[in-house]
């Protein structure tokens, strides 16, 4: 136990010592993250398919064909919950006004989610570290699969409520996954390979709109969507664990020592586990460096854009556009297809801008604003998707740089905890942001717009002068410590 204690404490101190020299690091958003079973793969295993990845040049050109199968799974148990979403929404919806399901309903039920996930989230992020990628990534399919049932068996407005716990405090595998990518893959592919997840998102989205004209009961929507997850539950196992099989098998072969002297196994030992991801969680939020503060700000302030602006865009959607539910499927299936395309060419773009991506961040985050304004002022449908595709292709691009760069600053042991802690912000976000904006809109329609359009130039305003001052010097810490570690290392691969 002393030996994982002191592997945290090291990975925190690493964190103050980059801080107090006017460096830092960082987590990834609202997003946010999640393992061990029995019979996983050794670290060994995580440490040649880090050096397969080296030996592969993939250009987009030839994307399928070079992707590992570790990638292919993880893309795999990034579509499914998404598109299983997808399918079951229109049902849910309507079983929502069968039950009686009012605006301060959805509105509650909404709110309760973004708090359960403010909890599950980095608690299941830090367990990922502690116990491993995969058993978080099981329990996250296997917690979207019992919503979705829930959602199909529902009948009462309590088991409507019921089938929205098990998703929003334990299903967090898009979190998971961006810290299994910075187990797996090398610094310069993390970028391609956060796209691929990113494209697979967009893809996800895409799903319900293409499956929806053969589903035609809320049942089959419901076997199709748990049917999926169940799918992607099998393929985890294929998944090699990563390096925080590592950091969790040096953990616990430092408590073999304190087991002799306590009640083996069992519930105490789970809540044992739990315990300690709790405090890693603290730890993390509250002792973060600069560079995980200034990350933090960002994808919180992204967040709550979003939510903010969200009641403007459904009265503008329903009133001046007067959307049906088949607008609403297509609107959704449009987002879905542009935000898959800006995961295409970001890799490319984050590349070109190496560690430093202020200049990329700062147009996009204007060009969100951009597109906010004309959303809100438009009357034509055309100039309405035009500036949905500027949005959403500009929030693909930045959505992609954070990941990249949360990869670059964070130490391996506390990956799936900093990825939690910045999902938790979004969740936050989600609590909040709606009701302001509500309060906004009532004041005045164009309160929410001007909010949300300052917010932006804040937004950049702080990259502007955080990422050159803090982010940028703690990548290259972490980039000198690496390298000194792999010397450390080939110097006494050589005595030996």
């Amino acid at each position: 136990m002393h030996t994982g204690s002191k592997d945290k404490g090291n990975g925190v101190a690493r964190s103050r010592e980059q801080e107090a020299g006017g460096v830092g690091t960082g987590p990834a958003e609202a997003p946010r993250a999640m393992g061990t079973v029995t019979a996983m793969a050794s670290a060994s295993d995580a440490g040649s398919e880090k050096a397969a990845v080296g030996s592969r040049a993939a250009g987009w050109a030839s994307w399928a064909p070079s992707m590992r199968r570790w990638e292919v799974i993880i893309i795999l148990l990034t579509v499914a919950p998404m598109a299983g979403f997808t399918v079951i929404n229109p049902y849910q919806q309507a079983l929502r006004a069968e039950l009686g399901c009012d605006a301060l309903c959805i509105g509650t039920m909404t709110s309760a989610s973004s708090a359960l996930g403010l909890f599950g989230s980095p608690l299941v992020g830090a367990l990922s570290d502690q116990m491993g990628r995969r058993l978080a990534l099981a329990i996250g399919a296997l917690a979207s699969a019992l919503g979705f049932t829930l959602v199909g068996l529902a009948s009462s407005m309590p088991l409507l409520w019921l089938s929205v716990i098990p998703g929003s405090l334990l299903a967090h595998n898009f979190t998971i996954a961006k810290a299994l990518v910075a187990d797996l893959a090398r610094p310069e592919e993390r970028a391609g390979v956060m796209g691929k997840l990113g494209l697979a998102a967009g893809i996800g989205f895409m799903v319900g709109p293409a499956v929806n004209p053969f589903v035609s009961t809320r049942m089959q929507a419901c076997m199709f969507a748990t049917g999926i997850n169940l799918l992607s539950l099998a393929a985890i196992a294929y998944l090699p664990e990563g390096t925080a099989a590592a950091h969790a098998d040096a953990k616990r072969q430092a408590l073999k020592a304190d087991e002799s002297e306590k009640p083996a196994g069992g519930i105490a030992s789970v809540i044992s586990t739990v315990w300690e991801a709790i405090k890693e969680v603290v730890v993390l939020a509250v002792a973060a460096p600069a560079a995980a503060r200034v990350i933090l700000f960002l994808r919180f302030g992204l967040s709550m854009g979003f939510h903010v602006f969200y009641t403007v865009t459904q009265v503008i959607l329903k009133e001046k556009f007067k959307f049906a539910p088949n607008d609403y499927s297509n609107y959704f299936a449009f987002i879905g297809f542009t935000y898959a395309f800006s995961q295409l060419v970001s890799r490319a773009v984050i590349n070109r801008f190496g560690k430093n991506q202020t200049m990329l961040l700062i147009p996009c985050l204007l060009a969100l604003g951009v597109g906010r304004y004309i959303t809100s002022v438009t009357s034509s449908i055309f100039v309405l998707y035009g500036a949905l595709a500027f949005t959403v292709f500009a929030l693909g691009v930045v959505n992609t740089s954070i990941s990249t760069t949360i990869t670059r600053i964070a130490s391996e042991s506390n990956m799936g905890g900093l990825m939690g802690v910045l999902d938790t912000a979004e969740k936050l976000a989600g609590i909040v942001g709606p009701a302001i904006g509500g309060a906004l809109y009532s004041y005045s329609p164009v309160a929410p717009v001007l909010v949300v359009c300052l917010g932006y130039v804040v937004l950049s305003a702080g990259v502007g002068w955080g990422f050159p001052r803090y982010v940028l010097p703690a990548i290259e810490l972490k980039e000198q410590h690496s390298l000194q570690e792999r010397q450390a290392q080939d110097a006494k691969a050589k005595t030996e």
